[in-house]
């Protein structure tokens, strides 16, 4: 049996401990079959030999809390990161544009502004919003997704008064001084605007151009955290074509909440399972929101957030309805992945954890706490007793890491995203980035890990820094563990599919502070390169 490609002469970080490293690798069907000295064995006339001129070559990075059609939908809407809109009247003013080009009456819609990035330090008002569109019902969701800013327009369109009632598990935010809407919304608030939803054609053109950002960044495996009945038509329709070759692990997104439809009852009536699919798309289990976003103020957080009152966050539900929820999933099979970022989140999610299982059902069923930001020491011990998986977006550190310092105090801050402890603990943490909330490179993540740094500078939770090893196989090794893939992905081992990754820089050599800039010059998914970094067309083909 030939090979049908050998890559060599290649620093490769297998990631699996009984061959660490190698300087060659043959594929055959797909699936790794050799290394180094019996790669060679695999040579034959129609082999195609691949000199990666000793870069070095990872597996393929595996996105494990991320909002893959979200981010797609996205880059149909207004762009607000603070690196396009940098201030108030930029984003004014980007709002003022699209309202040229749209029809009176359509909705503009944008993504990604930050508060604690903007230069003003806060959220545009509703009267601005209102004379920068005033025939437009507008609604910008900021970078978490728990916050929203919109003009009077979109409470008109949507049938709203402008004294509207908080719905459970949501707030109208008001100005302190006027007692009027101050335009900002939040949580389950979001659910009562009618904002229109794209068609099923366009989620799949906007998804085959967010894929090739997934493979620029070297991502070859996503968990999708939010599926509806929308998305599990376009991610089945999109298995079907030839050039979507990302791997999907879906989870479902179970109650109503935060203006998406849950679909727990119709999953629980079809009689679903975890692992229902295949290697390529696959049901991983059912989602729930528990709390909010630490930069949104409204994570349920145990002690009120600085310069708040006596803010604590917002908690989606009562202990019984989420116990009566994890109980029933659990019953019929279902892994649960539950969104705990605050102290009082995280844990509410373990006590319904708990109540459904034994340590030892529950860790079978590798159940997880998403984002998992301020876990406790005695949280450490329950996620570890049961084998819950801490589902840690580190990516947070690089992105949003000054917010929380500013919402959290030094003090508080100091323990987030607790990597050190989880590892010290035996906990599975894998790294995310929950984009688009936060930038979807993952190298983003793997510096913030190490480094502990923000970008803007400021470093938080020091003595919870881990190695490079550790951080790279939070995003390889530990990453497929979330997803029972490990016997399919992240790691480079004879039998495996051939997802992997070439780069610029080798990340186990170079200064921390480089981490952040390394670049992915080819990546593969099953022995096919799906992407080439255009200045580097020619430079492996020879």
């Amino acid at each position: 049996m030939y090979a049908d490609l050998i890559l060599y002469n290649a620093t490769i970080y297998t990631m699996d401990e009984t061959q660490p490293t190698a300087s060659k690798l043959a594929i055959k069907n797909g699936k790794i079959v050799a290394f180094d000295e019996e790669a060679d064995q695999y040579g034959g006339p129609q082999t195609n030999m691949l000199d990666i001129k000793g870069k070095a070559i990872l597996p393929g990075l595996v996105e494990s809390h991320a909002h893959p059609l979200h981010y797609a939908a996205n880059l149909l809407e207004l762009d607000l990161r603070a690196e396009v809109t940098p201030t108030i009247d930029s984003i004014l003013a980007a709002v003022r544009k699209k309202a040229e080009e749209l029809p009176e009456g359509e909705w503009i819609l944008g993504m990604g502004w930050d508060d604690s990035k903007l230069k003003e330090k806060r959220f545009p008002t509703i009267e601005e919003l209102s004379a920068a569109a005033p025939n437009h019902p507008v609604f910008l969701k900021r970078t978490c997704v728990h916050n929203a800013v919109v003009n009077r327009k979109a409470f008109e369109k949507s049938g709203l008064s402008e004294n509207p009632v908080d719905p459970d598990g949501g707030h109208f935010h008001k100005n302190h001084e006027t007692g009027q809407l101050s335009g900002l919304i939040q949580e389950n608030a979001m659910s009562e605007f009618t904002i229109p939803t794209l068609t099923i054609d366009q989620l799949k053109q906007a998804m085959m151009q967010a894929q090739q950002h997934f493979y620029e960044w070297g991502i070859t495996t996503v968990h999708e955290m939010a599926v509806k009945k929308e998305e599990m038509i376009v991610y089945q329709q999109l298995q079907k074509e030839e050039n979507f070759r990302l791997k999907v692990r879906l989870w479902l997104w179970a109650i109503s909440q935060m203006g998406w439809n849950g679909i727990e009852d119709e999953v629980l009536a079809l009689g679903i399972e975890s692992g229902y699919g295949n290697d390529r798309l696959n049901i991983q289990g059912l989602k729930y929101m528990l709390d909010g976003s630490v930069g949104g103020r409204t994570a349920a957080v145990s002690e009120p957030y600085v310069n708040d009152g006596e803010n604590r966050g917002i908690l989606y539900m009562s202990h019984e309805r989420l116990n009566e929820h994890i109980i029933r999933a659990v019953k019929n099979n279902l892994r649960v992945s539950i969104h705990g970022i605050g102290e009082r989140a995280i844990n509410m999610a373990l006590e319904a954890i708990k109540q459904a299982g034994t340590p030892e059902t529950n860790k079978l069923m590798r159940h997880r706490i998403e984002h998992c930001a301020l876990a406790t020491e005695n949280h450490l011990t329950q996620l570890a007793s049961h084998g819950i998986i801490a589902a840690s977006s580190i990516g947070f550190i690089y992105s949003i890491g000054d917010s929380y310092l500013n919402n959290l105090g030094e003090e508080r801050a100091e323990r987030v995203f607790p990597h050190a402890s989880f590892k010290k603990h035996g906990i599975k943490a894998p790294g995310n980035s929950d984009m688009p909330v936060c930038y979807g490179n993952p190298f983003f993540g793997i510096y913030a890990a190490v480094t502990r740094k923000t970008i803007g500078g400021q470093q938080l939770g020091t003595k919870e820094a881990i190695p490079v090893a550790d951080a790279i196989k939070s995003y390889t090794v530990d990453a497929a563990y979330s997803g029972f893939d490990e016997q399919i992905i992240g790691s480079l081992s004879i039998g495996k599919y051939a997802d992997l990754i070439v780069l610029d820089q080798d990340p186990f050599a170079i200064d921390a502070e480089k981490i952040k800039d390394v670049q992915v010059l080819l990546t593969m998914i099953e022995g096919e390169t799906v992407f080439k970094r255009t200045r580097e067309e020619r430079y492996f083909y020879v």
